[in-house]
Parts: C-alpha cells; sequence; structure tokens
C-alpha cells in the first residue's frame, strides 16, 4: 500500500531518524544475523527467560537451569542445545500451501480484502481481523477493520456484528476500531475483562474517524500508531489520551504480537533507511511491558536486505531487495519471524520528493527467519521462500504479505497470507487481493536431518516427564534411534540400558513416535544428573523431540 502524503514529520526526519537507527548496527551486511544490542524487559516473573540477546552467551550448559526446566517440546529450529553432530544438517522447509483462497471479497461490502490484520484461535474458533478494500474513488490506505470466524480454519463466516453502521445499516462485520494494518491481540485471563483485547492500528489523527484523537493537544496530528482495548474484540475504545498515540514513526505495515513467554507486546514496524544506494523497507522492532504499554521502546533497525539478498535479487531479474513488513509468531524459547521479501522491479517510487530512491515495481513472497530475542534475527539457510509466488496467472502469483496472521493449532501452524495476481503497483483492476492459507505440522519449520547416516547430540538437563517421543521423518528404509548419555567432561559415555543398539528403532513420519528402550524405561533414568540425547539418524530429518506426561 503506499504512504499517506499527510504527516506531521518529512519524510528526510524519517531518513535520518533511521540513520542514526542502524548506527549500531553493522554496515557490512554480509552475515545471516542482523543485530542491535539491547536490554531484554525488565521482570521479576522467575519463569520469564532470563537470556537477553546474541551477544551473550547461550549455549544451555553454561545457563541458569530455569531456561530449560518447564519446557515440554524442544524444536531442532533452537540449536542452542546442539553439542555434537557429524553427518548431518540443519535444513529448513517450506509450508505446504492450501490451494484456493479462504476469503474473498464480498462484492456488496469489499473490492478485495487483506490479512493487513490477526487471526487468533480461542479454542473453539479461528477469529481474524482483516482489512477490507471498500468502494471508494479517493486516495489513501484503507482504514476499516472488518472481522470473519472460522470452525476449522478454511470456512469462513462474516457474522453480522451490528456494530458499525455503513450505508444506512448496521448489518455488515466491521469492528469500530479505526486504522490501517490493525494487530489484534488476546492478553488473557490475567487482563481486566474490559482490556482483555488489544489492538494496534496506524493511522493520520485528522482521517482517522475517532473524534476522540482530536480531542487531546498530543494526540490531535498524531500521525503513528492507536493503542485499544476491547471485551470482546468486536467493540473498542481508544487507550487513554495522550498514551493511545504511539511511535511516531509513521509506516503503512507494522505487525504486533502478544509474547506471553517474556510478558511483552511486540512490534515489527516498517522503516525506510538508506543501503547502500537505496531506500529500503526494512524492518524496526519496539516493545512494551504488557503491564505498561504506555512505556514503549525506540523502534530499531533489526533486519535490513544485505549483498546476498541483492546479488539472489539480481539473478531472479531484479534491481535490489527490501522487506515489506515482518509478521511474528512467538514460542517459548524462540520467536519465528515472516519476512516479506519484495524484490523490487522497474524504476523508483514516483510519488516521493526528489532524492527518495524506493522501490514501486515489483512481486513479493515471504521467508522466514528466527530470534531468540527479537531483535537479532537469523536467515534461513539459503533464504528460499517459505510461501512462494504461485504460477503465473493463479491468484497468488504477484504479492504476499503476512502480519500477525500465524496460530497454532492442535499439531499444526496456520499461517495466513494476502495475495494478488500482479504485483506491488499493478493497476487496481488486475489486482484483486484474497486471503489464502499455507501450513507448517508442529515445529517442522526446520530439522537437522540426513540422506545417509548422522548424528546430533544435544544437552537435554535433568529428566522430566514420564515418557520421550520424536517429531521425526524417515524415508527409504530409515530409522531414528535415541541413546542417552552422560557428560564426562568434553567427552560423554552411554547410559546402561539406553544405547543406541537397545533403542527400539523409530520409523515412517509423527509429529509424535514413541521412543522406547528394550528393558528399560524413560523413568529409570537419574533425575538428578544432566544427561544428553544423541540421535542417530538413517535417512531421517528429526524435526523435535518431547517430554511425554
Amino acid at each position: 500500500m503506499a504512504h499517506s502524503q499527510e504527516s506531521g514529520f518529512s519524510r528526510r526526519d524519517l531518513l535520518t531518524a533511521a540513520a542514526g537507527l542502524a548506527a549500531g548496527v553493522s554496515a557490512q551486511g554480509g552475515g545471516d544475523v542482523s543485530s542491535a544490542e539491547v536490554a531484554p524487559p525488565p521482570t521479576t516473573n522467575p519463569e520469564m527467560l532470563h537470556f537477553s540477546n546474541l551477544n551473550q552467551p547461550q549455549r544451555y550448559q553454561y545457563t541458569r537451569s530455569r531456561d530449560l526446566s518447564g519446557r515440554r517440546r524442544f524444536a531442532f529450529l533452537d540449536t542452542r542445545q546442539v553439542r555434537d553432530i557429524s553427518g548431518a544438517e540443519l535444513r529448513f522447509h517450506p509450508a505446504e500451501k492450501h490451494g484456493d483462497p479462504v476469503l474473498e471479497c464480498d462484492p456488496t461490502l469489499e473490492t478485495g480484502v487483506l490479512v493487513y490484520g490477526s487471526v487468533l484461535h480461542d479454542g473453539q474458533r479461528f477469529r481474524m481481523w482483516y482489512q477490507p478494500i471498500a468502494h471508494k474513488t479517493g486516495p489513501g490506505n484503507p482504514y476499516d477493520v472488518s472481522y470473519a470466524e472460522s470452525t476449522d480454519g478454511v470456512h469462513w463466516e462474516r457474522p453480522k456484528l451490528g456494530v458499525v453502521s455503513r450505508g444506512g445499516s448496521k448489518k455488515n462485520n466491521l469492528v469500530n476500531m479505526r486504522g490501517h494494518g490493525p494487530s489484534v491481540m488476546d492478553l488473557g485471563a490475567a487482563a481486566p475483562p474490559e482490556r482483555r483485547y488489544l489492538g494496534i492500528a496506524v493511522g493520520f489523527a485528522p482521517i482517522l474517524g475517532v473524534p476522540e484523537a482530536l480531542d487531546h493537544p498530543k494526540t490531535r496530528r498524531h500521525h503513528g500508531y492507536w493503542m485499544y482495548y476491547s471485551a470482546d474484540g468486536f467493540r473498542w475504545q481508544l487507550y487513554e489520551r495522550p498514551d493511545c498515540g504511539i511511535l511516531n514513526y509513521m509506516s503503512d505495515t507494522a505487525c504486533f504480537v502478544h509474547d506471553p513467554h517474556r510478558g511483552r507486546v511486540l512490534g515489527s514496524v516498517k522503516l525506510e533507511p538508506r543501503v547502500r544506494l537505496f531506500d529500503r523497507r526494512s524492518v524496526t522492532i519496539a516493545s512494551a511491558a504488557t503491564s505498561d504499554l504506555a512505556q514503549w521502546s525506540s523502534p530499531r533497525l533489526a533486519l535490513y536486505p544485505d549483498e546476498l539478498d541483492d546479488r539472489m535479487a539480481v539473478e531472479r531479474g531484479a534491481r535490489f531487495l527490501e522487506f515489506y513488513g515482518m509478521g511474528i509468531l512467538p514460542t517459548r524459547d524462540v520467536l519465528i519471524g515472516f519476512p516479506e521479501a519484495y524484490w523490487v522491479k522497474g524504476g523508483l517510487h514516483p510519488s516521493q520528493v526528489a532524492g527518495v530512491r524506493l522501490g514501486w515495481e515489483g512481486k513479493c513472497d515471504i521467508q522466514m527467519a528466527y530470534s531468540y530475542d527479537g531483535h537479532a534475527w537469523h536467515r534461513s539457510l539459503g533464504r528460499q521462500p517459505l510461501i512462494a509466488l504461485g504460477k503465473p496467472g493463479s491468484w497468488d502469483a504477484g504479492f504476499l504479505t503476512m502480519q500477525g496472521s500465524a496460530v497454532e493449532v492442535d499439531g499444526m501452524t496456520h499461517l495466513y497470507y494476502s495475495a494478488n495476481p500482479g504485483g506491488h503497483a499493478f493497476p487496481r483492476r488486475l489486482n484483486t487481493r484474497k486471503i489464502g492459507l499455507a501450513r507448517v505440522r508442529q515445529d517442522r519449520f526446520a530439522s537437522i536431518g540426513t540422506n545417509d547416516r548422522g548424528m546430533v547430540e544435544v544437552f537435554h538437563g535433568r529428566r522430566a516427564g514420564n515418557g520421550l517421543a520424536v517429531n521425526s521423518l524417515s524415508r527409504d528404509g530409515g530409522e531414528v534411534r535415541v541413546e542417552v548419555r552422560r557428560p564426562r567432561g568434553k567427552r560423554s559415555e552411554p547410559i546402561a540400558g539406553f544405547s543406541g543398539a537397545d533403542c527400539r528403532p523409530v520409523r515412517g513420519d509423527d509429529i509424535r513416535h514413541t521412543v522406547a528402550w528394550k528393558d528399560r524405561t524413560w523413568q529409570d533414568l537419574p533425575a538428578g544428573e544432566d544427561l544428553l540425547l544423541r540421535f542417530q539418524l538413517v535417512n531421517s530429518d528429526v524435526f523435535a523431540y518431547e517430554l511425554l506426561s
């Protein structure tokens, strides 16, 4: 979407601010980690993770034991447990597309639909807040927010909410939150009931359409993000003024998510710093403690295109790469990011002032990244798409975007994305926007795998649970065996009865294979010792292991 041309500050101000944000980041850009040193959000909860960022040692055997206590699933995307590996490698895997769109426009209400929004699951239903593209003639981004729900995540309904009057009727699915790119978060049962849901969207106060925003001297010209609260996700109110206006860094793409594991709300906000010869859409990160949403950190540059990105862009016929935005899925041990890789072709943005070198035409697919703290991000090896463009002429062949629309339900991660057939800056009549679905089975974003024989040994820590299961896939007669070992300095030795030869082979494809040994059980292992797990692989991939209760 194009930027609004009305602003409380100039694009030069934005670029100057971005240059300051980038000052603490390496200008080389040649590695697969972009980082900015930051302090972790303060917390007194002993269950919160204590490690802050990649500038500190994080190999689990050298950290405090509470990092591992309470864990049940151990995904191999988090490689900090790996102590030794031979004959195997870290692999990343694409999502599986559903195929047809799961939500298309209702011609009586919309001309297109965007998951510039959020998808949640409340235990019974999927809930989607999306951006409808309304029938209109004027310029600028859409500010309406609509709602849909589904029992299976595929077939969606638009309930008549009776909240917003449009065309003389309230028989529609509009909610009364206003703004572009709405993010909706469920803060959980611990939040005050009337503030169970948090909403954040971007907009310029004079055209936001919320009278309360204009009644305070500090918000009447606010050009940034707005916080709302709601008891049900349908009826919204602005947070108290002036705290309702946050992040005076206007951009039309952002994703805000609730990170309950670290007691915070995390936002990825698009900004356009100068990177080499062009102004690049890039990702900044801002956060606020859930207990104090009025105090936001300044956005810090976290992910921006490097030389490898530009080489890949040229190889596929583009000029350079930008990141149009990034969705985030918080898990207990890592944050999974979904960078929108915008492959810029053709000329530069025609509506910007002289000197701004911003991309205009191009296509966009969705890659994958991951982070331990939200500020330092690792890219997937090879930087291949997690969700690829569709075949030429298909409904999702042009431009894919994804915000806070990743949700884990019943062993499956659902990834909702917006798409059109043409690309950025194509005529609207050729760019009907629809919402699609891709899926990743539980913890299967990455694996340790081999097409021959290999081994990976991980530091597990103390025994817990009643059993062990492994999430694995074996091919062509392959198998997985788990050997439990005892560390002996830099070496280790198998525990009697738990060697690889004692382990019954695990074969096939399942997210939860039970691991068994011939004459011993998991509970026979010593409870007060640190343990190592050695996964012996033959033509197999292991994605995670899990403690059974």
